[in-house]
């Protein structure tokens, strides 16, 4: 697994992920991270929570 701990969040990314459920938002946060850190990016972009809603609809974050 890549490190996640240098991610970054651009605002806009930060404040949709702050419009899922609470007791999901950390597990949402982590695949997000994950899923960025491995395509060798440290940087998450509202384009990245896009493709996080489509993978996983039951989460709502729009």
């Amino acid at each position: 697994m890549s490190d996640t701990k240098n991610i970054t969040w651009d605002p806009e990314a930060e404040r949709r992920i702050k419009r899922s459920p609470f007791f999901m938002r950390r597990y949402i946060r982590k695949r997000i991270e994950e899923r960025v850190a491995s395509r060798g990016r440290d940087r998450v972009t509202e384009a990245d929570v896009d493709e996080s809603a489509r993978s996983y609809r039951q989460y709502r974050f729009k």
